[in-house]
């Protein structure tokens, strides 16, 4: 196993200057009472990299998204994050109105997010988006080449930055590795893509290729020897184009479980969260905090609970998932009144109008679903729509009897991760049911695995979870933390800069010979 400090080490050795480059920002700022207040994100890619950017002291370049991230640079172009554990600095890019709704809700988020997930939302392709899609990658672009100096390692995440290996070209100190975080389709589906090949070229140029599993590294390099001339050795998953090696691999990420056990212990202050479910509930304000009553541990005693935490995004599976509880109740009615759902979802992509659309469906479904069941002092659904912090929402896994992480497609999906680690340390040791098509689903086969879209098999893995025994559930939460403990998020970017830089040298070495 492989320790923040063991990464912090190996990278203290390593002599590359890092890189890293992503849409989401690892810290961001907000106003609080006129204050200028740092935050971490609720979850996700940029999350999972603060700690990477801590242990190699990197320069982190992102996209700032608030006035509040603008002031706090006060004109400087970098400014310091400073923990307990390490130092890294954050660079911010900003982008006009035009621009982000072009580039992030138009280009990123119709075009290539629904064409990598099956979900069987149609993706819309418009020139118009494309076009600031690029000047927003050359953005990106400039600004790493501003930072690279000597031997720079650069490491560049996601589908949104697809093109910035472009417009970055490469220099021979320089190791150009590229983690592509969602699924990557088959090629009869990514071929309608009009730029296709813009994107395919861009990533040929890296040297490090990975995905988070095997068949979506293999769907890549089927796509690319379909779309171009290209000579491809199977044995080491290289590919050889325009002077350029790339290799390709494929590693699951993990995350940092020790702060995740961290944040899961008792807290007797309200977070924000905490007091919107509190309300949400029905609990009073006074009595939270009481040592004597203690009202809302008593909730979640009284009652058993499903516990979802999502953005509000049609991968998730939400309709089916409601549908799966709806059969629920309808088949084990001697749970009504007995067991709830607490789904807190956080507004996503508000400007995009699948995601509009998605959010009426599922208040509707939500509102039909507590008329057939509800009675006077009992309905089976409680729904939060907020958005939320890591904090807060971890001190929720920890309560929950189950929790449903069902999404119709998914690269990896922390969320079920982090629950495992918050469950396993707790004294409540819950139920992860997980969908089949959660690239975690490999990773955690103890949870109980399930087809979202078979309602029946849902719907019977939620009564089998409520009714299963406190030792066999505590033998499969140790077994999955287990696991994540020994491929955490350390061992993983350990793993991920050692395979580049091999890749890097092997590239070199091959094109002088």
């Amino acid at each position: 196993m492989v320790s923040f400090y063991d990464l912090k080490n190996y990278f203290h050795d390593l002599d590359y200057r890092i890189i890293i480059v992503g849409d989401g920002e690892p810290r961001a700022h907000t106003k609080v009472d006129g204050e200028l207040v740092m935050k971490s994100p609720a979850g996700g890619v940029s999350v999972a990299f603060d700690a990477v950017a801590r242990a190699s002291q990197a320069v982190y370049i992102a996209n700032g998204k608030t006035e509040a991230d603008k002031e706090a640079m006060a004109g400087k172009s970098k400014i310091a994050i400073e923990t307990n554990d390490g130092t890294y600095q954050l660079k911010r890019i900003f982008l006009t109105p035009e621009q982000q709704d072009s580039y992030y809700s138009g280009f990123s988020n119709q075009t290539l997010w629904p064409l990598s997930h099956a979900a069987f939302e149609k993706p819309v392709f418009n020139p118009a988006w494309y076009h600031d899609y690029i000047e927003v990658n050359k953005m990106f672009a400039k600004s790493i080449k501003e930072e690279i100096k000597g031997k720079t390692f650069v490491w560049i995440n996601d589908y949104q930055l697809s093109l910035v290996p472009t417009f970055l070209g490469k220099n021979k100190d320089t190791v150009v590795g590229f983690f592509w975080h969602i699924p990557w389709p088959t090629w009869e589906i990514f071929r309608v893509l009009p730029q296709k090949k813009d994107i395919l070229w861009s990533l040929l140029s890296c040297d490090y290729l990975a995905f988070h599993r095997r068949y979506q590294a293999q769907n890549f390099m089927t796509t690319v020897s379909r779309e171009l001339e290209v000579r491809i050795d199977t044995e080491t998953n290289s590919i050889f184009f325009d002077k350029n090696i790339l290799t390709v691999g494929n590693l699951p990420m993990g995350i940092d479980a020790d702060t995740i056990e961290t944040l899961a212990k008792p807290q007797e202050k309200e977070t924000f969260l905490g007091g919107v479910i509190r309300q949400a509930l029905g609990i009073p304000k006074e009595e939270v905090g009481s040592k004597k009553t203690k009202a809302m541990d008593a909730f979640f005693e009284k009652y058993q609970v499903m516990l979802g935490v999502d953005r509000l995004d049609y991968t998730k599976g939400l309709v089916y998932r409601l549908e799966a509880i709806d059969r629920f109740y309808e088949k084990y009615p001697q749970y009504i009144g007995k067991v709830i759902y607490l789904g807190i979802m956080s507004p996503s992509r508000e400007g995009v109008p699948s995601y509009k659309a998605l959010r009426r469906e599922v208040e509707s479904k939500v509102k039909d679903i507590n008329k057939k069941y509800a009675t006077d002092d009992w309905k089976p659904l409680r729904m939060i729509y907020e958005s939320y912090t890591r904090e807060d929402v971890i001190r929720f896994y920890e309560k929950a009897d189950i929790s449903l992480v069902t999404p119709l497609d998914d690269g990896m999906n922390l969320v079920s991760k982090e629950f495992v680690v918050a469950a396993a340390v707790s004294h409540n040791p819950g139920v992860l049911i997980l969908s089949q098509f959660a690239g975690s689903a490999i990773d955690l086969t103890s949870a109980l695995i399930v087809n979202p879209y078979n309602i029946e098999e849902v719907a019977d893995a939620i009564a089998r979870g409520l009714q299963m025994p406190d030792a066999e559930k505590d033998e499969r939460m140790q077994t999955m933390f287990a696991s994540l403990q020994e491929r955490n998020i350390y061992s993983w970017t350990e793993s991920f800069v050692k395979k580049a830089i091999a890749a890097s040298n092997e590239n070199k070495d091959r094109q002088k010979s």
